[in-house]
């Protein structure tokens, strides 16, 4: 038995609500008994949809007209999923989770059994999901890279990742204060600790090896030399002298450095510069050429090179 319910209108009418405001639903498909919950705090949303009855191999498919980078939770039961190009029909069980992109892409599920399942999704536009991974957790570049450049990837969390914080997490996020101002600082609240927490998991299964192995004073100093660039990305300093700045040998500097967080000195500064040129884009207060400059490259079309090179498109693409 299957379903062909244009979820896409209801989804677009979703983000027609307040900020903040918790917005409830009954899913709108014949023989099954389901509803859910949607909040939308500007580019971050949180959708919680349970299945309570309904025959096994029941399945529903829908696509995903907005561009969301996801975090799934399956918080009860089991169901199969499918994504289009990513998935081929896989089994997720109550305490899976999985980080996903696949935008403009087609989504099905199968119900697994008669007993229902709840699942919980966090979606974060891409613009905010490469700022927050850029900002926080740099050793996942990989993940910001394909994200610019609209590569779907889908990546499963350790099977030990419901600890009891996540747990706890997850069961009072609709604790919300009563106030609306205070509702939407909430539910940003409830999706950055969850955004902390995956990325915490995800860093611990993926550990570039070896890294354990530096001390906690050369950790310390490479984190000021880390932070000493961002504050110098229009000028960098030589290795030499982020050297003298950190208090590391150059061959502590850049292996460490690699070690710690997965990409060279040098990667690590053209990654934020062009990073930092994206969101100045975007924000529209100064040309292309103002932003160029102004992040230390000499001539424009250099910018320009590499700017495609890292997000598939060029500066004034981004605009249109």
């Amino acid at each position: 038995m299957q379903s062909s319910a244009n979820h896409n209108a209801a989804f677009r009418d979703a983000f027609l609500i307040p900020q903040g405001e918790v917005h409830q639903y009954r899913l709108p498909m014949p023989d099954i008994d389901g509803s859910g919950r949607f909040v939308l705090c500007e580019d971050m949303a949180i959708a919680d949809g349970s299945v309570v009855a309904g025959p096994p191999e029941f399945s529903w498919q829908h696509y995903n007209e907005k561009t969301f980078v996801e975090l799934n939770f399956v918080m009860s039961g089991q169901l199969y999923q499918t994504h289009e190009g990513l998935i081929s029909r896989q089994l997720f069980t109550q305490g899976y989770a999985n980080l996903l992109f696949n935008p403009q892409s087609w989504e099905k599920n199968e119900l697994a059994d008669n007993k229902g399942f709840r699942n919980l999704g966090v979606h974060i536009k891409p613009e905010r999901m490469i700022a927050l991974l850029d900002s926080y957790a740099p050793e996942l570049h990989h993940l910001t890279d394909r994200i610019a450049k609209g590569t779907p990837f889908v990546v499963h969390s350790p099977t030990a990742y419901f600890t009891p914080r996540l747990q706890h997490t997850l069961d009072h996020l609709w604790e919300s204060p009563l106030p609306q101002g205070l509702k939407r600082l909430h539910f940003e609240t409830q999706i950055l600790q969850l955004f902390g927490l995956q990325c915490e998991a995800l860093l611990a299964a993926h550990k570039p090896a070896g890294a354990d192995a530096l001390r906690t004073a050369d950790r310390e100093r490479l984190h000021h030399a880390r932070q000493y660039l961002l504050e110098h990305l229009a000028y960098p300093p030589s290795l030499a002298e982020l050297s003298r700045v950190c208090g590391l040998n150059e061959f502590k500097l850049k292996k460490g450095f690699r070690l710690l967080f997965g990409q060279s000195v040098f990667a690590f500064v053209s990654n934020e510069r062009l990073a930092v040129a994206r969101e100045q884009i975007l924000q529209g207060e100064h040309n292309i050429s103002e932003i160029a400059y102004g992040l230390g490259y000499t001539h424009p079309q250099h910018f320009h090179r590499a700017f495609k090179k890292k997000f598939g498109i060029t500066p004034m693409g981004l605009l249109k």
